[in-house]
């Protein structure tokens, strides 16, 4: 029987160890092959782990088994607590335990895929090492549920919500690659991200982007492959959309006695298509130039259903009776005043991205009827 406190005591342990980890710079020199696998970042994730069992455990002298504690956080994973101390019976210590291990568990992936990165940045930069990566074979099942899960977790970190919206680099010690558009930056994101799973990119995003739009491949039709697919199609568009959001929101300026004002905040009226996301989730060998000239056209389309979208706001405001357009413009002027409050007091970069990301539909509709109707 292991005591409740001692699992949750290991859990934080455990959590604080993972977020060191991106800190950390690895004392052995990584030999070329395991580049080509993700085996060497899953032993990072592993050692973390069992350092801070261990610590856990020297607090209770070592009066418990490090194998007993793992057998019994497995137990704990498939919702057996029979062999934890006060937690028998108990629903709340229950949620409590699960709530812990939930939260290790994120942690956990979050630290691997900052691993693969950093380490798939560095090597980037690096033109002498080869890589020895699939260009002819068919892609497999593991290896594409490998790069989703990779890629849905990638888009859930700040350093890549903050690269993706202004490029910022991911660490301070690597130079990340200039590009100019949230989407070449997230291209790069998914480009290194099949290199870490052992893919020629062009080659690996040409053959996902067919079984997207084949639709009845044997791939397709197997529903665990189909719902990460969902999953990560949905993760983009809160990536892309957030870059574009973000791209859109003009930041404080200083005054010349140091003082801060708004010089302008706009909100995005962007529309992310469904061939916005299939062309950013499964990008094409095409040359740059030929991206640039799709995203050209892309971006047009997208105008074009701004523009119809402000229309139809529009039509559908000019009907209501003059009392209930009054109504509504006082709607929309205190919509854009709580806006603009919240902008103002959220911090500029990921954190206010992620502030844009929360407006729901109505909302914006005050806010597009507002910046139409407050200067007529």
């Amino acid at each position: 029987m292991i005591p409740l406190p001692l699992l949750l005591n290991y859990f934080e342990k455990a959590c604080k160890q993972l977020l060191k980890l991106a800190d950390e710079e690895a004392e052995e020199v990584v030999p070329s092959e395991l580049t080509l696998n993700l085996n060497w970042h899953r032993s990072r994730i592993v050692e973390s782990q069992l350092t801070a069992l261990a610590s856990t455990l020297l607090e209770y002298e070592s009066r418990f088994n490090a194998k007993v504690v793992q057998d019994v956080l497995r137990e704990i994973g498939v919702g057996n607590f029979n062999n934890v101390v006060e937690g028998d019976g108990d629903e709340e210590l229950h949620k409590t335990l699960v709530t812990a291990m939930e939260k290790t568990n994120e942690v956990a992936r979050e630290a691997f895929v900052r691993s693969v990165l950093f380490l798939e940045m560095r090597d980037s930069s690096d033109n002498s090492h080869e890589r020895n990566l699939h260009t002819h074979a068919d892609l497999s099942k593991s290896a594409l549920m490998e790069y989703l899960g990779l890629a849905i977790t990638a888009m859930r970190l700040p350093e890549i919500q903050s690269f993706l919206f202004n490029g910022t680099s991911v660490k301070v010690d690597i130079e990340s690659e200039v590009f100019s558009t949230s989407e070449e930056r997230l291209l790069y994101i998914q480009r290194l991200l099949w290199k870490a799973v052992g893919w020629e990119p062009d080659n690996a995003s040409d053959q996902m982007k067919h079984l997207m739009e084949e639709g009845n491949s044997e791939l397709m039709n197997d529903n665990e492959v189909m719902e990460t697919v969902m999953k990560y199609t949905s993760s983009v568009r809160v990536a892309v959309t957030n870059a574009s959001m973000g791209s859109d929101l003009t930041e404080s300026m200083s005054t010349t006695d140091g003082t801060t004002r708004v010089v302008n905040v706009t909100y995005s009226e962007k529309v992310v298509t469904s061939e916005t996301i299939q062309s950013l989730s499964a990008p094409t060998s095409n040359s740059m130039n030929e991206h640039k000239h799709e995203q050209q056209s892309l971006e047009q389309k997208a105008q074009r259903d701004v523009a119809k979208l402000r229309q139809d706001i529009h039509d559908e405001f000019v009907s209501l009776p003059p009392d209930e357009q009054g109504k509504t413009l006082a709607k929309a002027k205190q919509a854009q005043d709580a806006f603009l409050q919240k902008v103002m007091s959220t911090p500029p970069g990921a954190e206010r991205v992620m502030l844009m990301k929360s407006i729901d539909f109505e909302t914006q509709k005050l806010l597009i009827i507002h910046k139409m109707w407050a200067t007529v």
